[in-house]
């Protein structure tokens, strides 16, 4: 190929890309009561704010399943990636310090796709300044950029309500935006809601309508770590096929019971080879489930959380007795045959 025929085909695919570009353009200023993202998207970036030790490392390395990762004060910018139902994520978290926020806030909340704001439910002295701070650089994002305000440290005895936090920071003047919009209670330390808040973000973001997930294997324990009852699902292929994550499953069943053991809820997701382990403790039970990486962690939660009051009610405990109740209240979530 001679050089001006390469360079005639490198203005064309650069005339080809413009005019996609244009047409994008279009579809967007024609949709702006929705998120400007385009359809079939897999990558985000999403702007985690707030200020000093207000718990967003700690957030990331909840999300990023790095709880044992010691935090420390961000001094500039981290920027992680991060991998969530088939779709990745660039988290800039921004250090909180006023420095650093007047150098370095503006540039990533105006790229970011979404903003997540956190502020500490328990410390009130830091409220004025925090909603001060919000209102100010939330107005840098793009127009139809989502925003999760999260109350972060909700396990605290001394933590505030959210009808105390919506009106201390004047929240409802979102009523009157066009922008997506949430307020939710968390704790990145026990994990306490933090799937929640992000599933919300991921479904605004990429419009996904997945409800539902398919759970491979459950294993129950007491506080103790000892295995009451576990079970497998799907066809017997299947099974063989996750024979060793089924064996690392009951692993980490019985070191997040033992774990979580002086907590009354506590919940934490891990990462196998082929799944997800999706773990929820309360009262005297820890239950552990497998489900794909894709599925929406908030569901597996909800279903645990049943299966758990389920046997809190019922203290008779079979080998079997795990298995019988998913396929009884929930058969459509379990795993028995393609997807």
């Amino acid at each position: 190929m001679s050089f001006y025929e390469f360079r005639r085909r490198i203005l064309e695919e650069k005339k080809r890309q413009q005019k996609q570009q244009s047409k994008i353009g279009e579809k967007r200023a024609s949709s702006f009561s929705q998120p400007e993202l385009e359809t079939g998207r897999t990558k985000y970036s999403v702007a985690l704010l707030g200020l000093e030790r207000a718990g967003k490392t700690s957030l990331v390395k909840k999300l990023l399943k790095q709880d044992d990762i010691v935090t420390r004060p961000t001094y500039g910018v981290n920027i992680e990636s991060y991998h969530y139902r088939d779709l990745n994520f660039t988290c800039f978290d921004l250090g909180g310090h006023a420095p650093f926020r007047l150098s370095l806030w503006k540039k990533f909340i105006e790229r970011a796709d979404g903003i997540l704001y956190l502020v500490d439910s328990a410390d009130n002295s830091k409220f004025e300044e925090s909603k001060q701070t919000f209102w100010h650089y939330i107005n840098f994002a793009k127009p139809n950029s989502p925003v999760l305000f999260l109350a972060n440290k909700s396990d605290l005895p001394n933590s505030k309500e959210l009808a105390e936090i919506n009106e201390y920071f004047e929240l409802d003047k979102f009523l009157r935006n066009l922008r997506p919009f949430n307020v939710k209670k968390i704790s990145a330390k026990t994990g306490q809601g933090v799937y929640e808040a992000w599933d919300w973000m991921v479904e605004i973001l990429c419009g996904a309508q997945q409800w539902k997930v398919k759970i491979a294997a459950a294993v129950l324990t007491d506080v103790s770590g000892n295995i009451l009852s576990e079970a497998m699902f799907g066809r017997p292929d299947d099974q063989a096929h996750l024979a060793s994550d089924f064996r690392k499953l009951k692993e980490l069943a019985k070191l997040f019971a033992i774990e979580a053991k002086d907590s009354i809820q506590s919940v934490k997701l891990e990462s196998l080879f082929k799944k997800h382990v999706s773990h929820v403790k309360r009262g005297a039970y820890a239950l552990s489930v497998m489900i794909d990486p894709i599925d929406p962690v908030t569901r597996a939660q909800q279903i645990q959380l049943r299966i758990l009051e389920y046997f809190s009610r019922n203290a008779t405990i079979t080998q079997d007795s795990l298995e019988e109740v998913f396929i009884s209240k929930f058969p459509l979530e379990v795993e028995k045959g393609i997807r």
